[in-house]
This record gives structure tokens, sequence and C-alpha cells, in this order.
């Protein structure tokens, strides 16, 4: 099981331990005109290396943001930074996303092991209230070796989310905006509006407190039930491209749920106008939406 750790806890730690990796995963949306590198180059904790998400995409897929499956490149990839197996990864940002939690889940599916695996809450920005050191420049690390093993049972692919949906025994929690949920405009082009047919809506946002950090446990775990969410059967998170439902996936770790995944097309391929190969309609990915079905929720 992964961690969350405060910036408290976060500082004894990185005294106290061996094998320390910190690892600055933020990742933007272009319609957010930030650069993560830059601001990492410009500020970022003492002795943290930048994680460039992007970096680990299939370059192959039109789709942004889809998971490398090769392990040879990740292989590769992991070991460039300076990562071996047995690294204690402390993964932290300074998003809005949270993206920490997208560069934690991919580790899981490239078979790091989960208890070696940890999220500053509050990322940055809960370190520098702490009174943490931070520096600037860019970081360099020594080549090691790393060897994945990939854990596919953590990732969702188009063809299992239709076959959950004929045959469903998953539940399908939909992270995005609850106005994009209920069939509101879409963000990118040449996408249709609305949600997969019987997901349930949990926008990301309501499960983090105005400084950041994740509302307790025990609050979050209110919210999914008030949101009808079962948490004693498995579950798929999605997203609009995958970034922001390993939030979930997170969070069911540490509730210790048994069975939980992302689906790494998320909305940006379900959604999408496009036909792809061996579908003959788009009616196999039908989409829902809930305009009509009253006032939409802000919050």
């Amino acid at each position: 099981m992964p961690w969350l750790i405060n910036a408290d806890q976060f500082n004894k730690f990185r005294r106290s331990q061996k094998n320390i990796l910190i690892l600055d995963a933020s990742l933007h949306m272009p319609d957010a005109h930030r650069d993560a590198k830059q601001e990492f180059a410009e500020k970022h904790i003492l002795g943290a290396s930048f994680f460039d998400i992007d970096h680990f995409s299939d370059t192959h897929s039109t789709l942004p943001h889809m998971l490398i499956q090769d392990e040879t490149v990740i292989n590769s990839k992991l070991s460039a930074l300076g990562i071996r197996n047995d690294c204690k990864i402390i993964f932290y940002d300074n998003s809005d996303l949270h993206s920490a939690c997208r560069a934690l889940w991919m580790f899981k599916v490239f078979g790091h092991n989960p208890h070696l695996l940890y999220i500053l809450d509050g990322g940055l920005a809960a370190w520098e209230n702490f009174g943490g050191k931070t520096e600037s420049g860019t970081s360099s690390s020594s080549p090691k070796i790393y060897q994945s093993r990939l854990q596919l049972q953590h990732l969702k692919t188009l063809g299992q989310m239709k076959e959950n949906l004929h045959h469903p025994h998953q539940q399908v929690i939909d992270l995005r905006h609850p106005i994009r949920f209920a069939g509101g405009p879409e963000i990118r082009p040449n996408m249709r509006s609305g949600h997969i047919p019987g997901s349930f809506s949990l926008p990301y946002y309501i499960l983090f407190e105005k400084t950041g950090c994740f509302k307790p446990l025990n609050k979050i775990k209110q919210i999914l039930l008030s949101q009808n969410i079962n948490l004693s059967i498995p579950m798929i998170a999605t997203c609009g491209s995958a970034i922001t439902a390993p939030i979930l996936d997170f969070i069911l770790d540490i509730l210790q749920h048994k069975e939980h995944s992302v689906y790494d097309g998320s909305w940006t391929e379900w959604g999408s106008l496009t036909l792809y190969p061996n579908e003959t309609s788009l009616d196999e990915r039908p989409v829902e939406d809930c305009l009509m079905e009253g006032p939409i929720p802000t919050q």
C-alpha cells in the first residue's frame, strides 16, 4: 500500500531513511499556461528531481498521456533518471491537478513495490508552509539499473471498458467537472459530451481542502458513500485524460480497497468522434448526459 505523509513526517523521513528519491511530478494542462519544468528550475524541494510524466507517454498513440507499456523502454528511461527498484520514492507536485497521484499510479503499473511509494500531502505549498528548504536550478542523476515488471491489472483498456459496459461488475467513477459529466461542452475539439453510461460523478477537487491537502479519510469516505459509490465492489477511475483519475486510485489504496484501476484512455478515448480499429459505429461507445435532469452541482 502506498503512503500519504505530511510535511513534518516527510522532513523526519528524509533525515532517517536511506535510498530516498524525491520527485516533483508537476503537470499542467495547456490552458493553464504554466511550464512545470521551468517552475521546477525556479524553485523545488531541496534535493528533488523533476519527473516528466509525458516522458513516459506512448509516442505511437494519438491520445495524450497514454502510458508506455514496453518494459525495455521503461527500464531505460527510469534507469537514466537514477531510479532503482529499492528506492523509496516520495512524489509531490505544484499543480492544481494533484498530478503526483498520476506519477505514483504509473510506478504501480511499472511494478515498483507499492510500500515504497509516498505522496507529500499538500505538495510544494505544504512544504513551504512548514518552513522546508527549497532550491533552484536543474537536477542530474547518475544512471542506475531498473527492472520493471508491468502490473497491468492497475490499468483498463478500451476493450475492457466496453466489456464492463455490457457485463458490469466494476463501478466506473468519473472525476471530471460535473458540468462536463452532465453533458456540458468539452475542453478538447472533436469530442462528444456526456459520460460513460452507468458511471458516477465524483469531481476530484471535492476530495481536497482549500490548502491543497487531502480531506481527512473519514470525510472522503463519507463523500464516496454520499455519491452512492459502493466501497465493497471493484472500481475503475476515469477522467479527461487519466491525470486526475489516479487521485481516486490512490485514495482507494489508502482505504485498503481490494480491487481498483484507472482507465488510461479516459474521456479522450471514449468520447472521441474517431472510430478505432475494429469499430463499426460510435454506438460501441455510447454516452449519456443529464443536463435536463436538474441543476448541475458545482461543488
